[in-house]
């Protein structure tokens, strides 16, 4: 049981301090006889009242003082904002190669900023995140499924390459296309130009042919890429029968070198799948003579920061415990390179020494060059002096010498939920690049969350109390987890499996705080990055067991549609209820916990609802419950609920490849036990009572 907090501010302004004044006047003032609010004395008493009120508010916010103070003891702070991540996408004014003799490549400097363009007044800026190094492609293979032994680049121009089959083309045919590995093609967008000989009535639908185009990912995988239909980008090949044709790919930043049959390479394939009748099948394999590629741009990460350079704190007074507060806040995770620097005088010259960034001073020497920032505030502290318990005093960390120049060499602020942006918003680069001539996000920029305050604090603080810097329970992983970052919207740590493989494998399901993007049915955003795993298991392997092995995964998502009618109230507008409809149900079949204002105010779901549950069955009837109890929704006619698989991944590729929706047969839907529910796109309609009653339904 909890400890009871004494209440110390128990004086109310009007019945213990106004009306007990008065009362007291006929004791202390018998002269006075008038105690209408209109008269002067009793003015005076409740100007004292109010005073006094505040002086007794003031006292009863100590306990909240000294918790906090407590918690500065314990060298908790409040973590900083979380940053959007997004992709930018830089397209070229010139094809790459330029010419057979200029094969030079395009480089976008790191930190290179490009500022929103959706009209609001605070402009929002993101930048690059690395080098984006733009290359010409180099092919240098071309295989056949069954013949990959033989190379057939060199032999075309003097004899016709047949990517299938030349007389019974299958499904599961394929014809491979290697590219340098020297040269990086990651996230290129690549254009390939053919020249075959002109096929008629090959028995596919030219518009739509009957295959799919995969890049590899490494370690043996395969991704699909679907072709661009943008203006000028659109498949004019007719599935390789027409005499001069292009197609574009938009390769994904996972694309990676890998072996296939002994050579190493970045690998496309063309493999014959029908996904539909109506693609037809090739009677007979197209003849290709010539294959060229060529880079019409690149994308690369880019994060909701600005990068300051070079920023001057001031200049060191030779004391301990010195302080200084950086110009921009919050800050983002320091990166390398980005550091304090000290002017030092060394071997008769000035120069500036790198110091390193610390969490705390506890193992730091006294000339160690070490410092710390508080990444919400922006507050940079150097190595105090503390009195020990015998009198001495014991310094942590070095002083800079009296007079020497302080300089923080770079650092990135920003983040916050306002660099949540849709696809298309950031458009204008704050400097020019040489060959680029456009820029925008193909993709919803998601993840920014803003800093935590104070009372989540105070609740994430009981949590790591109990675990005391050692990961042992499911519990204690799950709260390091949501520690590392404000990126972390869910987490769910499994308990191990019987099967002996399993043993000290610690699986932890991450979910990313990206409810921006959900609510407007991004379901991309939902993977997670390859970089931010890595670092989650640096960061939690100074935790755990020797014993115990992590695993950071994805959980699996099931998509769920709910095509509904309803009847709206008579004074309701259709359209509100209709939108609240769907919002409500975006609340519910949801990973992450409700934000929306309205789902506050109307309470449709069950008190501390944190996402849908990992592994829990969705019934039909919770549907027709919650659409019920709707505001403005008079009665629920019908409900139908399909559902297909959701891989984020997939989500991402334009246009997306998903599967086909599965009608609920039944009146439930049963979800894998570590799979959780996602809203795809609803369609609610609103039918008019006065139809249903005339017999039309």
């Amino acid at each position: 049981m909890s400890l009871p907090a004494p209440n110390l501010d128990d004086l109310r302004f009007q019945s213990d301090l106004v009306d007990e004044a008065r009362k007291r006047i006929v004791q202390y003032c018998p002269e006075w006889t008038d105690y209408n609010l209109s008269d002067p004395g009793v003015t005076l008493i409740e100007l004292f009242a109010w005073m006094t009120e505040v002086m007794v508010y003031r006292l009863n916010r100590v306990p909240e003082k000294n918790y906090v103070k407590f918690l500065e003891v314990l060298g908790l702070q409040l973590r900083p904002a979380s940053s959007a991540r997004t992709e930018l996408t830089f397209w070229l004014s010139v094809a790459l190669p330029i010419s057979e003799d200029n094969r030079q490549s395009v480089v976008v400097p790191q930190g290179l900023e490009v500022r929103s363009d959706t009209g609001a007044e605070a402009e929002v800026i993101f930048s690059t995140d690395r080098v984006l190094s733009i290359n010409p492609p180099n092919l240098v293979q071309l295989h056949k499924e069954k013949e990959v032994n033989k190379n057939y680049l060199p032999r075309l121009g003097i004899e016709p390459f047949f990517p299938f089959d030349p007389f019974r083309p299958k499904q599961g045919d394929a014809f491979y296309l290697g590219f340098d590995p020297e040269k990086d093609l990651r996230g290129h967008i690549l254009r390939l130009d053919f020249t075959t000989e002109p096929t008629e009535a090959v028995g596919i639908r030219r518009e739509d042919p009957p295959w799919v185009w995969e890049c590899s990912l490494g370690d043996g995988q395969w991704q699909a890429v679907t072709l661009s239909t943008s203006p000028n980008e659109k498949d004019t090949t007719g599935g390789l029968n027409n005499a001069r044709g292009s197609l574009v790919l938009y390769l994904p930043l996972e694309f990676h070198s890998d072996q296939v049959h002994g050579r190493e390479a970045f690998w496309l394939r063309c493999r014959l799948e029908q996904r539909s009748p109506a693609q037809g099948m090739y009677a007979e394999s197209p003849r290709v003579l010539s294959i060229t590629a060529s880079t019409l741009g690149a994308s690369v990460t880019a994060t909701h920061a600005q990068v300051v350079r070079q920023e001057s704190l001031g200049i060191s007074s030779g004391d301990p415990g010195q302080e200084f507060t950086l110009q921009h806040a919050p800050i983002l995770d320091l990166k390398d390179g980005e550091h304090l620097l000290v002017e030092e005088f060394r071997n008769g010259e000035t120069v500036f020494i790198p110091w390193e960034y610390v969490a705390n001073f506890s193992s730091s020497a006294q000339y160690d060059r070490a410092f710390t920032l508080d990444f919400a505030s922006g507050k940079v502290k150097l190595g105090p002096s503390v009195r020990q318990s015998d009198g001495t005093v014991r310094q942590y960390g070095r002083i800079p010498e009296h007079g020497r120049q302080i300089y923080f060499r770079q650092y990135r602020y920003g983040g916050g939920a306002g660099g949540n942006l849709p696809a298309n918003s950031l458009r204008t680069m704050t400097s020019s690049v040489a060959y680029v001539s456009r820029v925008t996000n193909l993709v919803r920029a998601a993840g920014g969350q803003d800093p935590e305050t104070l009372d989540e604090a105070k609740l994430r603080a009981q949590r790591e109390l109990q675990a005391q810097k050692r990961a042992v329970t499911t519990q204690d992983f799950e709260q390091f987890t949501q520690n590392f970052s404000r990126y972390v919207g869910r987490v769910h740590c499994l308990s191990t499996k019987s099967d002996h493989r399993d043993l000290g494998v610690v699986r932890l399901i991450v979910v990313p705080a990206v409810g921006d993007s959900l609510q407007v049915n991004d379901l991309s955003r939902l993977h997670l990055n390859e970089d931010f795993v890595a670092s989650l298991i640096r960061y939690l392997d100074q935790y755990r067991l020797l014993t115990t092995h992590i695993r950071v995964c994805e959980p699996e998502y099931t998509g769920v549609q709910v095509k509904a009618r309803i009847v709206a109230d008579e004074y309701s507008s259709p359209e509100t209820v209709l939108a609240r409809v769907d919002r409500h149900l975006k609340n519910f079949l949801n990973p992450l916990p409700p934000f929306a204002q309205q789902e506050a105010e109307d309470h449709l779901l069950e008190k501390g609802w944190n996402g849908w549950p990992l592994g829990k069955t969705l019934f039909a009837a919770e549907i027709y419950a919650l659409i019920q109890r709707v505001p403005g929704v008079k009665y629920v006619l019908d409900v139908e609920i399909a559902s297909r698989p959701v891989d984020p991944r997939m989500e991402s590729v334009v246009p997306p490849v998903q599967q086909p929706l599965l009608a609920l047969d039944g009146k439930f839907l049963q979800v894998p036990e570590d799979a959780l529910i996602c809203s795809l796109d609803h369609q609610i309609e609103a039918v008019e009572l006065s139809t249903l009653q005339g017999g039309h339904p």
